[in-house]
């Protein structure tokens, strides 16, 4: 997809050209609070709680509710994919908000498919937890809830929202706004690292693992006009996916070009000062970090394997290959400029201010019929 890059002002990229999805989903975590009682302690038994803290115990069985936990997951990655944490949600470009809406319906209407069928089975499931701990029958039926009040503690709340900064702190946004890149390629650095065990050791690699370069590619591609610095990042990765077999290992040349990919990748500081420096011409120095990813790729080889010369892979034009079945996703953490999009924003409605002295105001898609009240966190 293309951007306009004429306007490097990140705040106007922020505002014009992105949206941000707050993403709501509490689940009832199936737990009371342990109580000194429940073990039958005398009160000189007791200790304080400034020196015990109690804890939990649980009421249900952990496993029927692990499915919730599973769509939650699904998605968050399925923001990731588009877009880059920010101010607790997840700020995704206008053009890509269509899209990820339906995904996100489609995983509402599971996810409240599968609590009306967990209220439904709720008392057996109540009933099969306490027969399989008898000893602490009492305990547990005095914390058991009603089905009824369990049904409030799941929730699935998503909102677009465009955000624009409050007219008393305009500074506050531009801070965040500055941040965007590297948020970004935290992210990334974090999805690579899962290649450690696929890569470290090895003298090829597999199409299981080439996925994860891809979704690499994807998420950056869609970003590439917030920060200056993608682009130059991404285009390397994008040519080594077209010439990359579309079956079979990657050995040879490819995998130790793939291998100091992977270095690149994995490396956040790595990731921003070798797009800055591609920006300011510092082929020579680029140049030279390729040539340390080559070294480390063919040490590598060396250690997992006594055969130190490897053939070389056959290159062929990259066919579609569907990654996400094969290779699953793992949770990204927060981290801790740009062009102007052509991308128009969403309109603006009323909202309360978001944090940081953000104003957010509601965009109200009919595919995103959600209710403001307030979130029921557990």
């Amino acid at each position: 997809m293309s951007h306009d890059h004429t306007d490097t002002n990140p705040v106007i990229t922020l505002t014009e050209a992105m949206t941000l999805i707050s993403l709501s989903i509490p689940i009832w975590g199936g737990r009371k609070k342990l109580r000194p009682e429940d073990l039958g302690l005398a009160d000189a038994d007791i200790p304080s709680e400034e020196l015990v803290h109690w804890g939990s115990k649980r009421i249900c069985n952990p496993e029927a509710l692990r499915v919730f936990q599973t769509l939650k997951g699904q998605a968050e990655r399925a923001c990731l994919k588009v877009g880059t944490r920010f101010l607790g949600g997840f700020l995704v470009p206008n053009d890509q908000v269509p899209g990820l809406s339906t995904e996100l319906e489609r995983l509402k209407d599971a996810f409240e498919q599968e609590v009306q069928s967990f209220l439904a089975g709720y008392d057996h499931e109540i009933a099969d937890w306490i027969n399989r701990h008898p000893h602490w029958e009492r305990q547990l039926r005095e914390a058991v809830e009603p089905a009824s009040r369990v049904a409030t503690r799941f929730a699935f709340r998503y909102r677009p929202l465009v955000i624009r900064p409050a007219d008393d702190h305009p500074g506050t946004l531009a801070e965040d706004a500055a941040e965007l890149g590297g948020s970004i390629f935290h992210e990334i650095a974090q999805i690579a690292r899962d290649l450690e065990k696929s890569l470290v050791g090895q003298t090829q690699m597999s199409q299981r693992a080439l996925g994860t370069f891809r979704r690499v590619r994807d998420k950056l591609a869609v970003l590439s006009f917030v920060d200056p610095r993608i682009p130059p990042v991404l285009a390397p990765l994008e040519g080594y996916l077209r010439r990359v077999p579309r079956s079979g290992p990657i050995r040879g040349n490819l995998f130790r070009e793939g291998f100091g990919l992977w270095l690149l990748l994995r490396d956040e500081d790595r990731l921003a000062r070798h797009g800055a420096g591609i920006l300011a011409g510092e082929v020579g120095d680029l140049a030279s970090e390729q040539e340390d990813a080559d070294s480390a790729a063919a040490s590598s080889a060396e250690e997992g394997t006594p055969e130190a010369n490897v053939p070389d892979g056959n290159e062929a034009d990259l066919g579609v290959f569907e990654s996400e079945a094969l290779e699953p996703e793992r949770e990204i953490a927060p981290a801790p400029v740009m062009g102007r999009s052509a991308s128009e924003a969403l309109p603006l409605a009323a909202a309360p201010p978001v944090a940081r002295t953000t104003e957010a105001r509601v965009a109200a898609p009919a595919a995103a019929s959600e209710l403001l009240e307030d979130d029921c966190f557990f």
